[in-house]
Protein backbone atom coordinates (compact mmCIF):
# COMPACT_ATOMS: atom_id res chain seq x y z
CA UNK A 1 0.00 0.00 0.00
CA UNK A 2 1.15 3.71 -0.83
CA UNK A 3 2.06 5.96 2.71
CA UNK A 4 2.30 9.15 1.23
CA UNK A 5 2.20 10.46 4.53
CA UNK A 6 5.78 10.66 5.08
CA UNK A 7 6.35 11.85 1.74
CA UNK A 8 4.27 14.59 2.10
CA UNK A 9 5.65 16.71 4.72
CA UNK A 10 9.14 15.53 3.42
CA UNK A 11 8.18 17.18 0.48
CA UNK A 12 6.75 20.24 1.56
CA UNK A 13 9.34 20.89 4.63
CA UNK A 14 11.98 20.63 1.46
CA UNK A 15 10.22 23.40 -0.66
CA UNK A 16 10.48 25.36 2.51
CA UNK A 17 13.95 24.76 2.68
CA UNK A 18 14.12 23.41 6.32
CA UNK A 19 17.71 22.36 6.27
CA UNK A 20 16.94 19.89 8.89
CA UNK A 21 15.54 17.63 6.00
CA UNK A 22 17.81 18.68 3.11
CA UNK A 23 20.89 17.61 5.87
CA UNK A 24 18.89 13.98 5.67
CA UNK A 25 19.60 13.94 2.17
CA UNK A 26 16.43 15.84 0.82
CA UNK A 27 16.84 17.32 -2.73
CA UNK A 28 14.93 20.80 -2.36
CA UNK A 29 13.46 20.49 -5.89
CA UNK A 30 10.68 17.64 -4.41
CA UNK A 31 12.82 15.03 -6.22
CA UNK A 32 13.73 13.31 -2.79
CA UNK A 33 17.52 12.94 -3.47
CA UNK A 34 17.79 11.79 -6.90
CA UNK A 35 18.56 8.50 -8.44
CA UNK A 36 17.91 5.83 -5.93
CA UNK A 37 20.78 2.63 -5.80
CA UNK A 38 23.17 1.63 -8.54
CA UNK A 39 21.59 -1.96 -8.43
CA UNK A 40 17.56 -1.26 -8.26
CA UNK A 41 15.38 -1.97 -11.32
CA UNK A 42 12.08 -3.07 -12.54
CA UNK A 43 11.60 -6.36 -14.64
CA UNK A 44 8.69 -4.47 -16.64
CA UNK A 45 10.78 -1.42 -17.70
CA UNK A 46 13.76 -3.69 -18.23
CA UNK A 47 15.60 -5.07 -15.27
CA UNK A 48 18.15 -1.92 -15.39
CA UNK A 49 18.73 -2.51 -18.94
CA UNK A 50 16.73 0.42 -19.96
CA UNK A 51 16.34 -1.77 -23.21
CA UNK A 52 12.69 -1.94 -25.24
CA UNK A 53 14.41 -4.97 -26.92
CA UNK A 54 14.69 -7.22 -23.52
CA UNK A 55 10.63 -7.13 -23.45
CA UNK A 56 8.13 -8.55 -25.36
CA UNK A 57 5.90 -5.56 -26.84
CA UNK A 58 2.44 -6.88 -28.19
CA UNK A 59 0.01 -5.03 -30.62
CA UNK A 60 -3.51 -5.95 -28.43
CA UNK A 61 -5.82 -3.37 -30.68
CA UNK A 62 -5.61 -1.01 -33.75
CA UNK A 63 -8.06 0.30 -35.93
CA UNK A 64 -9.28 -2.57 -37.00
CA UNK A 65 -10.67 -2.40 -34.03
CA UNK A 66 -11.73 1.01 -33.79
CA UNK A 67 -8.68 2.75 -31.90
CA UNK A 68 -8.28 6.35 -33.43
CA UNK A 69 -6.35 8.61 -31.16
CA UNK A 70 -6.63 6.31 -28.45
CA UNK A 71 -5.65 8.53 -25.71
CA UNK A 72 -6.67 6.86 -21.92
CA UNK A 73 -7.42 2.89 -21.32
CA UNK A 74 -8.00 1.12 -17.93
CA UNK A 75 -9.44 -2.28 -16.55
CA UNK A 76 -12.92 -2.65 -15.14
CA UNK A 77 -12.28 -3.64 -11.59
CA UNK A 78 -14.76 -5.84 -11.26
CA UNK A 79 -14.66 -8.03 -14.38
CA UNK A 80 -11.77 -9.63 -15.12
CA UNK A 81 -9.87 -8.77 -18.69
CA UNK A 82 -11.93 -6.12 -19.56
CA UNK A 83 -10.16 -3.14 -21.04
CA UNK A 84 -11.86 0.11 -21.50
CA UNK A 85 -10.53 2.56 -24.07
CA UNK A 86 -11.50 6.27 -25.30
CA UNK A 87 -11.00 7.82 -28.71
CA UNK A 88 -10.20 11.39 -29.22
CA UNK A 89 -10.43 11.37 -33.29
CA UNK A 90 -14.08 10.29 -33.22
CA UNK A 91 -15.43 10.67 -29.82
CA UNK A 92 -15.62 7.23 -29.29
CA UNK A 93 -14.72 4.74 -27.07
CA UNK A 94 -13.68 0.72 -27.78
CA UNK A 95 -14.16 -1.98 -25.33
CA UNK A 96 -12.06 -4.93 -25.19
CA UNK A 97 -13.49 -8.45 -23.88
CA UNK A 98 -11.41 -11.12 -22.54
CA UNK A 99 -8.34 -8.28 -23.29
CA UNK A 100 -5.60 -10.08 -23.93
CA UNK A 101 -6.92 -13.95 -24.21
CA UNK A 102 -6.93 -15.85 -27.43
CA UNK A 103 -11.06 -15.43 -27.06
CA UNK A 104 -10.62 -11.30 -27.20
CA UNK A 105 -12.78 -9.51 -28.69
CA UNK A 106 -13.38 -5.33 -29.39
CA UNK A 107 -16.50 -3.51 -29.30
CA UNK A 108 -17.05 -0.33 -30.55
CA UNK A 109 -19.51 2.30 -28.73
CA UNK A 110 -20.05 6.37 -29.94
CA UNK A 111 -19.65 8.55 -32.68
CA UNK A 112 -23.46 8.26 -32.35
CA UNK A 113 -26.63 10.25 -31.19
CA UNK A 114 -25.17 13.03 -28.97
CA UNK A 115 -21.61 11.43 -29.01
CA UNK A 116 -20.01 14.73 -30.00
CA UNK A 117 -21.01 16.46 -26.75
CA UNK A 118 -21.45 13.62 -24.10
CA UNK A 119 -17.92 12.07 -25.53
CA UNK A 120 -16.38 14.73 -26.77
CA UNK A 121 -12.74 14.48 -27.57
CA UNK A 122 -12.03 12.19 -24.57
CA UNK A 123 -8.77 12.16 -22.27
CA UNK A 124 -9.17 10.25 -19.62
CA UNK A 125 -11.69 7.74 -18.09
CA UNK A 126 -12.00 6.37 -14.49
CA UNK A 127 -14.36 3.60 -13.01
CA UNK A 128 -15.77 3.67 -9.52
CA UNK A 129 -16.12 0.77 -7.85
CA UNK A 130 -19.67 0.15 -8.42
CA UNK A 131 -18.66 -0.04 -12.38
CA UNK A 132 -19.76 3.48 -13.53
CA UNK A 133 -17.37 5.48 -15.18
CA UNK A 134 -16.73 8.74 -15.48
CA UNK A 135 -14.74 10.37 -18.68
CA UNK A 136 -12.62 13.98 -19.40
CA UNK A 137 -12.49 16.05 -22.22
CA UNK A 138 -10.67 18.33 -24.09
CA UNK A 139 -12.30 20.58 -25.68
CA UNK A 140 -13.81 24.55 -25.54
CA UNK A 141 -15.59 24.77 -28.14
CA UNK A 142 -19.32 24.19 -29.36
CA UNK A 143 -20.79 20.65 -29.02
CA UNK A 144 -24.18 20.84 -29.35
CA UNK A 145 -24.31 23.34 -32.36
CA UNK A 146 -23.96 27.05 -32.87
CA UNK A 147 -27.58 27.23 -30.92
CA UNK A 148 -26.57 24.91 -28.31
CA UNK A 149 -24.36 25.08 -25.15
CA UNK A 150 -21.86 27.52 -25.12
CA UNK A 151 -17.98 27.30 -25.96
CA UNK A 152 -16.84 27.16 -21.77
CA UNK A 153 -19.51 24.38 -20.59
CA UNK A 154 -17.56 21.30 -21.09
CA UNK A 155 -17.23 18.90 -17.95
CA UNK A 156 -17.31 15.17 -17.01
CA UNK A 157 -19.92 12.55 -17.63
CA UNK A 158 -21.05 9.45 -15.70
CA UNK A 159 -21.39 6.24 -18.06
CA UNK A 160 -23.03 2.94 -17.21
CA UNK A 161 -21.09 -0.20 -18.00
CA UNK A 162 -24.12 -2.10 -19.01
CA UNK A 163 -23.21 -2.31 -22.60
CA UNK A 164 -26.80 -3.28 -23.60
CA UNK A 165 -27.37 0.26 -22.60
CA UNK A 166 -24.00 2.11 -22.74
CA UNK A 167 -24.23 3.89 -26.41
CA UNK A 168 -21.24 6.71 -25.88
CA UNK A 169 -23.78 9.19 -26.58
CA UNK A 170 -26.65 10.39 -25.10
CA UNK A 171 -29.16 7.29 -24.29
CA UNK A 172 -25.76 5.51 -22.65
CA UNK A 173 -24.96 8.63 -20.05
CA UNK A 174 -26.38 8.61 -16.29
CA UNK A 175 -25.11 12.14 -15.41
CA UNK A 176 -23.17 15.11 -16.37
CA UNK A 177 -21.78 18.27 -14.69
CA UNK A 178 -20.05 21.55 -16.48
CA UNK A 179 -17.76 23.60 -15.22
CA UNK A 180 -14.00 22.03 -16.71
CA UNK A 181 -13.66 22.54 -20.32
CA UNK A 182 -10.10 21.36 -21.62
CA UNK A 183 -10.21 18.33 -19.23
CA UNK A 184 -7.27 16.49 -18.99
CA UNK A 185 -7.38 13.58 -16.09
CA UNK A 186 -9.56 12.23 -14.41
CA UNK A 187 -9.44 10.05 -11.07
CA UNK A 188 -12.28 8.38 -8.59
CA UNK A 189 -12.06 8.93 -5.17
CA UNK A 190 -15.69 7.10 -3.60
CA UNK A 191 -18.92 7.04 -4.63
CA UNK A 192 -19.79 9.00 -7.29
CA UNK A 193 -16.91 11.23 -6.88
CA UNK A 194 -14.00 12.17 -9.32
CA UNK A 195 -10.89 14.60 -9.57
CA UNK A 196 -10.72 16.28 -12.78
CA UNK A 197 -7.46 17.92 -13.96
CA UNK A 198 -8.82 21.32 -15.02
CA UNK A 199 -6.67 22.80 -18.07
CA UNK A 200 -9.41 25.48 -18.26
CA UNK A 201 -8.72 26.99 -15.16
CA UNK A 202 -5.36 25.59 -14.63
CA UNK A 203 -6.82 23.49 -11.25
CA UNK A 204 -7.64 20.21 -9.51
CA UNK A 205 -11.41 20.31 -9.45
CA UNK A 206 -13.50 17.97 -7.82
CA UNK A 207 -17.14 16.83 -9.09
CA UNK A 208 -19.74 14.90 -6.86
CA UNK A 209 -22.42 13.72 -9.06
CA UNK A 210 -24.33 12.10 -5.85
CA UNK A 211 -27.49 10.31 -7.34
CA UNK A 212 -27.01 9.97 -11.45
CA UNK A 213 -30.32 11.10 -13.41
CA UNK A 214 -30.63 7.91 -15.54
CA UNK A 215 -29.75 6.63 -19.01
CA UNK A 216 -30.63 9.59 -20.94
CA UNK A 217 -31.44 12.38 -18.45
CA UNK A 218 -31.22 15.89 -17.96
CA UNK A 219 -31.44 16.99 -13.94
CA UNK A 220 -27.91 17.60 -12.74
CA UNK A 221 -29.13 20.03 -9.65
CA UNK A 222 -28.20 17.67 -6.75
CA UNK A 223 -24.17 17.96 -8.20
CA UNK A 224 -21.47 19.56 -6.47
CA UNK A 225 -18.54 21.41 -7.17
CA UNK A 226 -15.00 22.09 -5.69
CA UNK A 227 -12.25 24.14 -7.25
CA UNK A 228 -8.34 23.45 -5.82
CA UNK A 229 -5.40 24.78 -5.88
CA UNK A 230 -6.44 26.97 -9.13
CA UNK A 231 -3.11 28.30 -10.82
CA UNK A 232 -1.06 26.02 -9.32
CA UNK A 233 -1.07 23.30 -12.34
CA UNK A 234 -0.75 23.94 -16.31
CA UNK A 235 -2.27 22.14 -19.08
CA UNK A 236 -0.41 21.34 -22.01
CA UNK A 237 -3.16 21.01 -25.34
CA UNK A 238 -3.16 17.87 -27.14
CA UNK A 239 -1.26 16.13 -23.65
CA UNK A 240 -3.36 14.57 -21.02
CA UNK A 241 -2.18 15.13 -17.48
CA UNK A 242 -3.15 11.46 -15.67
CA UNK A 243 -3.82 11.27 -12.45
CA UNK A 244 -4.72 8.22 -9.50
CA UNK A 245 -5.93 8.77 -6.18
CA UNK A 246 -4.42 6.87 -3.03
CA UNK A 247 -7.07 6.26 -0.82
CA UNK A 248 -5.10 5.11 1.61
CA UNK A 249 -3.95 9.06 2.57
CA UNK A 250 -6.13 10.69 0.59
CA UNK A 251 -3.72 11.87 -2.34
CA UNK A 252 -4.48 12.87 -5.72
CA UNK A 253 -1.38 11.76 -7.78
CA UNK A 254 -0.94 13.40 -10.86
CA UNK A 255 1.44 14.46 -13.98
CA UNK A 256 1.53 18.37 -14.34
CA UNK A 257 2.07 18.16 -17.92
CA UNK A 258 2.41 22.00 -18.23
CA UNK A 259 4.61 22.34 -15.43
CA UNK A 260 6.54 19.55 -16.16
CA UNK A 261 6.65 17.49 -13.10
CA UNK A 262 4.71 14.85 -11.12
CA UNK A 263 2.67 16.59 -8.38
CA UNK A 264 0.52 15.21 -4.92
CA UNK A 265 -2.44 17.31 -3.74
CA UNK A 266 -3.75 16.74 -0.17
CA UNK A 267 -7.21 16.21 -1.01
CA UNK A 268 -8.54 17.00 2.61
CA UNK A 269 -6.33 20.33 2.47
CA UNK A 270 -7.92 23.78 2.05
CA UNK A 271 -11.02 25.98 3.12
CA UNK A 272 -14.04 26.47 1.43
CA UNK A 273 -13.97 29.97 0.00
CA UNK A 274 -16.33 31.96 -2.16
CA UNK A 275 -19.12 30.46 -5.63
CA UNK A 276 -17.36 30.38 -8.67
CA UNK A 277 -19.40 30.69 -11.75
CA UNK A 278 -20.76 30.22 -14.42
CA UNK A 279 -23.66 27.37 -12.84
CA UNK A 280 -24.84 25.87 -15.58
CA UNK A 281 -26.12 22.87 -14.22
CA UNK A 282 -28.05 25.10 -11.48
CA UNK A 283 -27.00 23.32 -8.45
CA UNK A 284 -26.49 24.90 -4.95
CA UNK A 285 -22.69 24.17 -4.33
CA UNK A 286 -20.09 25.35 -6.52
CA UNK A 287 -16.95 26.89 -4.53
CA UNK A 288 -13.55 27.14 -4.93
CA UNK A 289 -11.35 26.08 -2.13
CA UNK A 290 -8.22 28.47 -0.75
CA UNK A 291 -5.24 27.36 0.78
CA UNK A 292 -4.89 23.50 -0.19
CA UNK A 293 -1.57 21.68 0.06
CA UNK A 294 0.26 20.92 -3.68
CA UNK A 295 3.78 20.05 -3.75
CA UNK A 296 5.76 18.39 -6.33
CA UNK A 297 7.01 14.78 -5.82
CA UNK A 298 9.71 14.72 -9.23
CA UNK A 299 10.72 17.87 -11.06
CA UNK A 300 11.16 17.12 -14.66
CA UNK A 301 14.36 19.18 -15.03
CA UNK A 302 16.20 17.28 -12.65
CA UNK A 303 14.82 13.89 -14.58
CA UNK A 304 16.80 13.00 -18.06
CA UNK A 305 14.44 13.20 -21.02
CA UNK A 306 10.93 14.29 -18.97
CA UNK A 307 9.76 17.72 -20.88
CA UNK A 308 5.71 16.50 -21.15
CA UNK A 309 5.00 13.76 -18.82
CA UNK A 310 1.55 12.11 -19.65
CA UNK A 311 0.59 8.72 -18.49
CA UNK A 312 0.85 7.46 -14.55
CA UNK A 313 0.30 4.22 -12.64
CA UNK A 314 0.52 2.94 -9.44
CA UNK A 315 1.77 -0.09 -9.36
CA UNK A 316 3.55 -2.26 -6.44
CA UNK A 317 4.35 0.37 -4.31
CA UNK A 318 6.13 2.68 -7.46
CA UNK A 319 4.98 5.22 -9.60
CA UNK A 320 4.92 4.95 -12.98
CA UNK A 321 5.09 7.32 -15.60
CA UNK A 322 5.49 8.64 -18.45
CA UNK A 323 6.82 11.21 -21.52
CA UNK A 324 4.62 12.16 -24.47
CA UNK A 325 8.08 14.20 -26.02
CA UNK A 326 10.89 11.12 -25.59
CA UNK A 327 8.55 8.16 -25.49
CA UNK A 328 10.70 7.12 -22.13
CA UNK A 329 9.10 5.27 -18.86
CA UNK A 330 9.59 5.72 -15.28
CA UNK A 331 9.62 4.22 -11.78
CA UNK A 332 9.66 6.11 -8.89
CA UNK A 333 9.90 4.87 -5.00
CA UNK A 334 7.06 6.58 -2.74
CA UNK A 335 9.65 9.35 -1.90
CA UNK A 336 9.68 10.47 -5.48
CA UNK A 337 13.16 8.55 -6.15
CA UNK A 338 13.99 7.43 -9.57
CA UNK A 339 14.51 3.37 -9.19
CA UNK A 340 14.47 2.66 -13.12
CA UNK A 341 13.35 3.80 -16.43
CA UNK A 342 12.52 2.23 -19.97
CA UNK A 343 13.33 3.73 -23.54
CA UNK A 344 10.39 2.74 -26.00
CA UNK A 345 11.75 3.88 -28.91
CA UNK A 346 8.13 5.20 -29.45
CA UNK A 347 7.70 8.67 -31.25
CA UNK A 348 7.15 12.16 -30.05
CA UNK A 349 3.34 12.29 -29.01
CA UNK A 350 2.83 8.71 -28.90
CA UNK A 351 2.71 7.84 -24.99
CA UNK A 352 -0.51 9.13 -23.18
CA UNK A 353 -2.69 6.81 -20.76
CA UNK A 354 -0.76 3.80 -19.44
CA UNK A 355 -2.38 0.74 -17.19
CA UNK A 356 -1.47 -2.36 -15.68
CA UNK A 357 -3.28 -5.47 -15.69
CA UNK A 358 -3.58 -8.33 -12.90
CA UNK A 359 -0.28 -10.01 -14.38
CA UNK A 360 1.63 -7.08 -14.11
CA UNK A 361 1.50 -6.36 -17.87
CA UNK A 362 1.95 -2.93 -18.58
CA UNK A 363 -0.57 -1.34 -21.55
CA UNK A 364 0.04 1.31 -23.02
CA UNK A 365 -1.70 4.11 -25.86
CA UNK A 366 -0.31 4.93 -28.72
CA UNK A 367 -1.64 7.99 -30.03
CA UNK A 368 0.05 8.25 -33.08
CA UNK A 369 -0.26 4.87 -34.57
CA UNK A 370 -3.63 3.85 -33.44
CA UNK A 371 -2.62 1.23 -31.16
CA UNK A 372 -2.78 -0.62 -27.64
CA UNK A 373 0.52 -1.89 -26.51
CA UNK A 374 0.71 -4.23 -24.24
CA UNK A 375 4.85 -4.56 -22.63
CA UNK A 376 5.36 -7.92 -20.64
CA UNK A 377 8.39 -9.73 -19.33
CA UNK A 378 9.37 -12.53 -21.53
CA UNK A 379 8.51 -16.08 -19.73
CA UNK A 380 11.08 -17.26 -17.93
CA UNK A 381 12.78 -14.24 -16.59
Amino acid sequence: MLDLQFLGRTSLLCALGLSTFIATGCDPSGNGGGGGDDDDSVAILGGGSHDISELTVDVMADDSDGLFIPRDLEFHPQRDDELWIVNRGDDSSVILLDAGTDDQESVYRGNTGGSAHFLAQPSALAFADDGTWASIHETDDLTQGPNGTPEDFMGPTLWTDDLDIYDGGHGGHLDMLHNSPNGMGIAWEEDRTFWIFDGYNDSLTRYFFNDDHGPGGADHSDGEIERHVEGEVRWREDIPSHMEYDHDNDYVVFADTGNNRIAVHDARSGEQGGNISPNYDGIQRQVAYEGGDCWTLVDGESIDEMGRPSGLAIHDDMIFTNDNRSGRIWAFDMDGNLIDYLDTGMEDGALMGMEFDGDGNLWVVDAENDEVLRISVPSGE
